[in-house]
Parts: structure tokens; sequence; C-alpha cells
């Protein structure tokens, strides 16, 4: 009986089951990454839902409303009002509303000067000019 149990059929047999412990975890691993995946998948298309909702009933306020024609262009308003909703998405439970309307101050002073940036680069490379009567803030630059 001795000789039915050697020292190579032990370690067989634990590296059958080491590998069938593999197997079986790899496949729980992947369930679990699927899980996730499907997750993240959903809450993408919300949030793509979310946003196309949102430009849609911002195109139909638009019918009843004129913009003023000194601030943002109905393309770059929409454009803040979502990052707005990132924002909120992102630090919602953080953040108290007065954070939040914090935030999104920093977030049109911060847009306000990269635009200024990128109308002067515009005018510097010579791809526009300047509309006639509007000048640079020179506020923004501080």
């Amino acid at each position: 009986m001795s000789g039915f149990v050697t020292f190579d059929r032990v370690l067989g047999t634990v590296a059958i089951l080491v590998g069938v412990v593999g197997i079986w975890r790899a496949e729980w691993l992947f369930e679990k990454l699927y899980k996730r995946e499907k997750t993240i998948r959903e809450a993408l298309l919300r949030e793509a839902n979310t946003i196309l909702q949102s430009y849609a009933s911002f195109s139909r306020a638009l019918q009843g409303i004129d913009l003023d024609p000194k601030e943002m262009a109905k393309d770059g308003a929409f454009a803040t009002l979502t990052s707005y909703h990132f924002q909120q998405l992102l630090h919602g439970s953080d953040y108290t509303p007065q954070e939040l309307g914090e935030l999104r101050k920093v977030t049109r002073e911060q847009v306000e000067k990269q635009a200024q940036v990128y109308g002067k680069l515009l005018v510097a490379t010579g791809i526009g000019k300047l509309k006639s009567g509007l000048e640079f803030n020179t506020d923004l630059e501080r």
C-alpha cells in the first residue's frame, strides 16, 4: 500500500486541487467583473440619457427665451449646465448646497478666463479678429 501513495502522486493531487481552486476563483472574479461592467454601463447610459433629455429641455426653453447677447451662446450655456450636473454627481453627497454654489461660481470664472485665453490665441494666430466694440477683460488676467 505504501507504494501507491508516493510523493509524486501527492504532489500531483495537490497541483490538481490548486488548479481547480484557481479556475473556480477566476470564474468568480469574471462574474464579479461582468456585474461591475454591467453596472457601469447602465450608469453611463443613464447619464447619457439625462444629458440628452436636458439638451432637449434646454432647447425647448430657448424657444421662449432670448439669451443675453453679452453672455454665452446657447451651446456654451448648455455645456456649462452639463458641467454643473457632473459636478453635482461627483460631489453632491460630500458638498453642501452652498459649497456646490461656490464650485459653480469658480467653474464659471474658469470658463471665462479660459475663453479669454482662447480668444487671444485666435487673434494672435490670425484665425480670427476681435469684434468691433469689444476688448479683452483685463480683470480676468489676475
